[in-house]
């Protein structure tokens, strides 16, 4: 090969290469970002032994009792590691709030505050076993108040070489305080209600999302939740004072054949709002 071909050769070569290597690397692409602040809000359905469609289950030790809910939440997400060529790996601190609801046309007739010793007495009555209750006509209602705090880890992924859209998927663990309360009125009688008091519990959740990045600073987000948040704590209580209620999930079964089972609490959500992009790298 003579050498005016070889430099024509070599010279083509590199036009190749820096050809491909400016596709590759793409200079209009958005940078991978170092911080991202997610601001979402959605709909959570109550799951396991969380829901239930007859106020009565919670006092009968069934289940809680809800039907909606909500959850809104602040995330804070900062890149650990940019995997090349399209991938990152992050941690993130997550804090939300989530309630939960239910309601009937229904009474359960419980008297009034759930005295001391429940559920190893009777609901009124400390000195008979506990058993189960009936519903009589008026109304009822509950509500659980449910904030968490997340961390965990997730992988990104930049589908696209202009990096405007990420997919992720995480898991997390969870610190969650649940209280609430419980409310009666059967039909012609004052409105009572018993206290829900707080619990702690450790859970685990998993988050798989999608962003769009509509300019460079800022991003529209979906995505869904799973969380299980007593999937690593459950609790045996007694009322100690009367009216104020403990969580109840761990089985106790030589106590009432009601709790012959642990009862799981979590949900499943489904969420949107906006992702916010700090620095970064191309």
């Amino acid at each position: 090969m003579k050498t005016v071909d070889r430099l024509k050769f070599i010279i083509l070569f590199l036009l190749f290469i820096s050809q491909t290597y400016a596709q590759y690397s793409n200079p209009n692409s958005y940078k991978k970002p170092f911080v991202t602040f997610d601001l979402n809000f959605g709909y959570a359905a109550p799951s396991f032994d969380l829901a239930g469609t007859n106020i009565k289950d919670f006092y009968n030790l069934s289940n809680y009792a809800t039907q909606n809910g909500f959850n809104a939440n602040f995330t804070t997400k900062f890149t650990i590691a940019n995997l090349q060529p399209d991938w990152q790996v992050r941690t993130y601190l997550t804090i939300s709030y989530a309630q939960f609801m239910g309601s009937e046309d229904r009474a359960s007739n419980i008297g009034g505050f759930i005295k001391t010793g429940w559920p190893r007495t009777g609901l009124q009555d400390s000195l008979s076993p506990f058993t189960k209750i009936s519903d009589t006509t008026g109304k009822s209602s509950i509500r659980l108040n449910h904030p968490y705090i997340a961390y965990g880890w997730e992988m990104a992924w930049y589908p696209d070489r202009n990096r405007k859209s990420v997919l992720n998927f995480g898991l997390d663990f969870d610190i969650s305080v649940i209280f609430g309360r419980i409310y009666d009125q059967p039909t012609g009688k004052a409105e009572i209600y018993n206290n829900i008091i707080a619990n702690t519990r450790l859970g685990l959740g998993l988050n798989l999302g999608y962003s769009y990045r509509v300019v460079n600073m800022l991003g529209l987000t979906i995505g869904t939740r799973m969380q299980i948040s007593n999937l690593f704590t459950k609790k045996y209580e007694e009322v100690t004072n009367g009216g104020d209620l403990p969580l109840i999930d761990e089985a106790n079964n030589g106590i009432t054949s009601l709790l012959s089972k642990n009862r799981s609490i979590g949900f499943f959500g489904i969420y949107g709002g906006l992702t916010f992009y700090i620095g970064g790298t191309k």
